[in-house]
């Protein structure tokens, strides 16, 4: 049902319920009028029976005395008495009006023709301004039983505020950027966390121990080292940003173009300019399934490695020249996102900061998704009834990750000198998924609501169809 359907119901629908009370109020009105007609129907009753034993008794004693007495004169049933009724130009009662054709347009014209009359704001929800309290509150009560309650209260909000600012917290402390390193002149401390994840002596373990023996087993067609090793075709290939420039060491996106430069015997690249290439080698094509386990292992034997991979999708920002706030010279230049993400990437930017960087969002989504829990079952809430209200979960979900990605920029800016590899990647990429999940959500809740709503309405037809 559209908005303006559902503002004509509900003018409607007051409408009636004005009404309604009015003809509650006319009826007690008449019940009060009738009581006190009899009541003093009654007093006249009583009085008039006195009276008349009164006469009786005066009678006799007349009839005692000798006293001739006049009988009583019975009047005969056909004798009527002339009552002059005077009958008033006006109405004793304001009876409403209540339309009695099934023309919806011209009830709801009269609906918002009386209820303008009354003072009532049609811009605002109309019912709420003429039932009862008590009775909205029953209302509300049963709404949130059958479609779940998303109201935030004060401890909501105090959840989502301590969740943003701790995860800003974490950024400043612990992830930092990825190492130590002087940016525009100033000395910047790197991150504990990713300086113990790429100390060299333990990578060198952990390689030798887990990966080492897959270089072998996974030679790819993307894996040129230099410029020169694809004919001079992708500029500004090294062997410090070939991986970064290959699609096919992305860790997301190696899995669709990794493999498929596999079953082609090619390599996908994205040049300085920000150009997507791909090169033909003399590697044979090979299928599915072998492109698959190559592709993985081939992952494994770069993770622990000095240059290391890649973030999930990091590649992808080298495309197009597309300009970027940053500067990274004392000229103040500004530069493209192709040269940001390579100074990024040279800086120490690897798959294992994207782990430390994995702190922030986790702890938004921990603190928030603990503490629903801990709410549901300290209310004793069913699994059902947190199904009918994730829709609140996931708005408050968006909101600590909106105040964590917003704590990141500001730690970019203001604490770092505006240095790119301050950046938290992780919470910026954590930002999709929340979003995607609170318009889903939001949306599927509309949608049973629309379905009980249009239930409803049907069930309200049939009973008038068959009442008529």
């Amino acid at each position: 049902m559209s908005g303006d359907q559902l503002s004509a119901a509900a003018a409607v629908a007051t409408y009636q319920t004005v009404t309604l009370t009015e003809l509650q109020g006319l009826f007690d009105q008449v019940e009060f009028d009738l009581k006190d007609v009899l009541e003093r129907e009654l007093r006249v009753s009583d009085s008039l029976n006195s009276a008349e034993s009164e006469f009786n008794a005066a009678r006799a004693r007349l009839k005692a005395m000798g006293v001739l007495v006049p009988a009583q004169e019975v009047k005969s049933n056909n004798t009527v008495a002339a009552v002059s009724v005077e009958t008033s130009n006006y109405p004793r009662y304001a009876v409403p009006t209540v339309p009695t054709d099934g023309d919806f347009d011209q009830l709801v014209r009269l609906a918002e023709a009386r209820l303008d009359l009354l003072g009532i704001d049609l811009t605002r929800d109309p019912l709420q301004q003429v039932l009862p309290s008590g009775q909205i509150a029953r209302s509300l009560r049963s709404y949130a039983e059958e479609h779940g309650d998303i109201s935030w209260d004060k401890t909501d909000w105090t959840v989502v505020l301590v969740a943003g600012a701790l995860a800003t917290l974490l950024d400043i402390i612990l992830v930092r950027i990825p190492r130590d390193s002087t940016f525009l002149g100033n000395k910047q401390a790197g991150s504990p966390l990713t300086k113990w994840l790429q100390d060299k002596d333990r990578a060198r373990d952990v390689h030798a121990r887990f990966f080492k023996g897959f270089e072998k087993l996974a030679k790819v067609p993307f894996d040129a080292p230099t410029t020169k090793a694809t004919e001079g075709l992708v500029s500004g290939m090294r062997p410090a940003t070939h991986r970064l420039q290959s699609l096919g060491h992305d860790p997301a996106l190696g899995f669709l173009a990794g493999v498929a430069d596999l079953m082609q015997g090619t390599g996908t690249y994205i040049d300085k300019a920000g150009q997507l290439i791909q090169v033909a080698t003399d590697y044979d094509p090979v299928d599915l399934i072998t492109a698959l386990i190559t592709q993985t292992r081939h992952l494994l034997s770069d993770v622990y490695t000095p240059a290391g991979l890649q973030p999930p999708l990091f590649s992808l920002l080298q495309l197009g020249q597309i300009d970027s706030p940053f500067a990274l010279g004392p000229s103040g230049v500004r530069v493209p996102w192709t040269d940001v993400a390579r100074y990024m990437y040279t800086n120490g930017y690897d798959l294992r900061h994207f782990f430390t960087a994995g702190i922030t969002p986790g702890v938004v989504s921990a603190v928030i998704r603990g503490y629903w829990l801990l709410k549901s079952y300290a209310t004793c809430g069913s699994a059902a009834q947190r199904k009918l209200e994730h829709a609140k979960l996931t708005s408050m979900l968006l909101l600590g990750h909106t105040l964590a990605t917003s704590g990141t920029l500001l730690k970019t800016g203001l604490l770092f000198g505006m240095n790119p590899a301050a950046l938290n990647y992780n919470q910026i990429l954590a930002m999709a998924p929340a979003t995607i999940a609170w318009v889903a959500e939001a949306t599927a809740r509309d949608h049973r609501i629309t379905q009980a709503l249009d239930k409803e309405w049907d069930l309200l037809l049939t009973e008038s169809e068959g009442r008529s």
